[in-house]
């Protein structure tokens, strides 16, 4: 009996305790009946977006000054797309006040902005990208973007960091829903394109965001440390993931160390990379890395140059059992010998490294 009693009482504190933490969690809030503001100008004195509005963008909108986003502000576009370049953007939401960019025909935000009542719906490339060129400073926390990807110069983006000079942080962001062309070139049909220009975590911030129904994901500087702490697939729905998911790397050298230990996702690359001096490639447990095509491969002038966890995997891109289905063709393909270069051991005496975890590369 008095074990009894004493299970009742942890059931009911439990119970307790579950139900504050659930009131302690607010909902997120889907504002309704804005007032609709048409953004037509370019941003050229210290602006403002307030909570309550729509901004609609039908055009190319350039942000040369700050422009500051209240937490609640709902933006549509339409064929639109927002340049930064020697302003900056500070959009800061809250989890229950998210900050999203959609397109015009997205009704579940503010309503039926473009008044054709369900005559529409929203489609992945309704509008271009958030093309950040320039600026210093730029924040984006508990912001979406939705629907973006339609064709700019070739590029399909949700965002495109194009400047050297720009620092930026992106936090707890939501990229969904991004038009992929496959048949784009460069890697230009990711639905964050960071490339060589995203090289520094400290600088280039980007942590705790979410990829869901996109092509490619996330394409970034082979030396840049992608933070585990990003998820690559529909946090309310563990399903709902992107049809090419994985981390997709340009080449380039640097004196740094580099930590590629996302497990979730596999890296992808797409060229044959030389690791030498003081640089470092941390290839972390359980990572896979997948190459692209014959020519691909590492390169290291020391065995420290890259460090390679017993656990790890580096394989072919047609590779679906390891990773899942990263070229997205579903059986169409089937990995085989030769399909990448290999792991090559630039230093005396040189080789090509063999084991049970270097699967279909050309050598040894």
């Amino acid at each position: 009996m008095k074990e009894y009693l004493k299970f009742l009482f942890l059931a009911v504190i439990a119970i307790v305790i579950a139900s504050c933490e659930k009131d302690d969690i607010l909902e997120e809030e889907i504002p309704q009946n804005c007032n609709m503001v048409e953004v037509t100008e370019h941003i050229t004195q210290p602006t403002t977006w307030t909570v309550g509005n729509v901004y609609v963008i039908k055009r190319t909108i350039q942000v040369r000054n700050v422009l500051t986003i209240e937490p609640g502000v709902i933006v549509k576009l339409k064929d639109g797309r927002i340049d930064v370049f020697d302003g900056k953007i500070l959009a800061s939401g809250t989890p229950q006040k998210r900050i999203v960019f959609t397109s015009f025909a997205d009704d579940r935000y503010c309503g039926d902005t473009n008044g054709d009542g369900a005559a529409t719906k929203p489609e992945k490339g309704d509008w271009k990208m958030l093309y950040i060129q320039g600026g210093t400073g730029n924040v984006f926390k508990n912001v979406d973007f939705f629907y973006a990807g339609q064709n700019s110069g070739g590029y399909y983006n949700a965002v495109n960091i194009g400047g050297s000079t720009t620092t930026f942080e992106f936090d707890n962001c939501r990229f969904a829903n991004t038009l992929f062309n496959p048949g784009a070139s460069y890697e230009n049909a990711t639905a964050f394109h960071g490339g060589s220009y995203m090289t520094n975590p400290e600088t280039h911030k980007f942590t705790n965001n979410a990829f869901f129904d996109n092509g490619k994901p996330l394409y970034v500087w082979t030396h840049y440390t992608v933070n585990p702490n990003n998820k690559f697939h529909n946090p309310e729905n563990l399903e709902q993931k992107n049809s090419h998911n994985g981390i997709t790397l340009v080449g380039g050298s640097t004196e740094a160390t580099v930590k590629w230990h996302v497990t979730e996702v596999p890296y992808v690359l797409d060229e044959r990379i030389q690791v030498f001096g003081s640089q470092v490639i941390d290839i972390g447990p359980n990572v896979v890395v997948k190459f692209k095509r014959s020519g691909a491969g590492i390169s290291r002038s020391a065995a420290s140059n890259v460090i390679l966890h017993s656990t790890a995997i580096l394989t072919s891109f047609k590779d679906d059992s390891v990773g899942g289905d990263t070229n997205g063709d579903g059986n169409a393909t089937t990995p085989a010998k030769g399909d990448w270069l290999g792991l090559y051991n630039n230093f005396v005496p040189s080789f090509y490294e063999a084991s049970a975890n270097i699967r279909y590369a050309k050598n040894p």
